[in-house]
């Protein structure tokens, strides 16, 4: 299956890859010499368009004048995920639970790829396709970035447990402060929808239930924006200055 991702740095990074491009669509006029050298150099089909035409293969606005047809983007199983990180012993990932707007997933994938998580875990259900929103938003990211999609995160969460993982929940109730709990060694952080949080299953087997401290009025952050916060302060635990 066909996907059709756009933006300018996310086409950028795919045309890096190794990775087919099936078709290029590109506005009439476009002066970006680098996109354009890229496309030269892996002699991909080029079909130029109006504004009209590309809003409608984007089904938006937001394509920066260049859209790619690719292939669905791929996931890995569990399994290989957990082998490329056998011999990590501060290996780091993130479980999404329940996330399902592409621009939250997307955004937490760029910051993941930014601070060196080895691997992002969603449920083949109850979360969003790995789409063309998830591409841009993740600016490349979804490129560089181990996604692992699993049948049931529960399950999940046992078999990281056997592997020496720590799990990790965001939950505001009977939980402690963030900056409380040492992130050294094998963890999996857990994020959940911010209508729902994280299911009662998957919360029952986490090791430590964290939150942000909230001094305003607003009880809650946007699930990429606490994702980033955790995720600096697994680095600032790692990496003391």
């Amino acid at each position: 299956m066909a996907q059709y991702i756009y933006g300018r740095n996310t086409v950028k990074e795919k045309l890096n890859s190794d990775e087919v491009i099936e078709e290029a669509y590109i506005l009439e006029g476009l002066k970006d010499e680098k996109i354009m050298s890229l496309l030269d150099k892996k002699r991909v089909k080029v079909i130029k368009c109006s504004r009209a035409k590309l809003d409608k293969i984007a089904t938006n606005t937001f394509h920066q004048g260049v859209i790619l047809k690719v292939k669905e983007y791929d996931s890995i199983s569990l399994e290989e995920l957990l082998n490329e990180n056998k011999d990590n012993e501060n290996a780091l990932f993130v479980i999404l639970d329940g996330v399902v707007d592409p621009h939250n997933v997307g955004a937490i994938l760029r910051t993941s790829e930014a601070i060196g998580v080895n691997g992002v875990i969603i449920p083949k259900n109850n979360s969003c396709p790995l789409n063309s929103t998830v591409a841009k938003t993740s600016t490349g990211a979804i490129d560089l970035v181990n996604i692992a999609k699993v049948s049931n995160l529960t399950n999940t969460i046992a078999k990281l447990k056997k592997e020496g993982y720590w799990i990790v929940g965001a939950e505001a109730k009977e939980s402690v402060d963030y900056r409380q709990v040492d992130y050294k060694g094998k963890i999996a952080l857990v994020l959940g929808s911010e209508g729902k949080g994280i299911s009662r299953l998957v919360l029952e087997n986490c090791d430590y239930r964290v939150r942000l401290p909230m001094v305003g009025k607003i009880t809650s952050l946007n699930v990429s924006v606490a994702t980033a916060v955790l995720l600096y302060q697994v680095y600032n635990n790692r990496n003391p200055l």
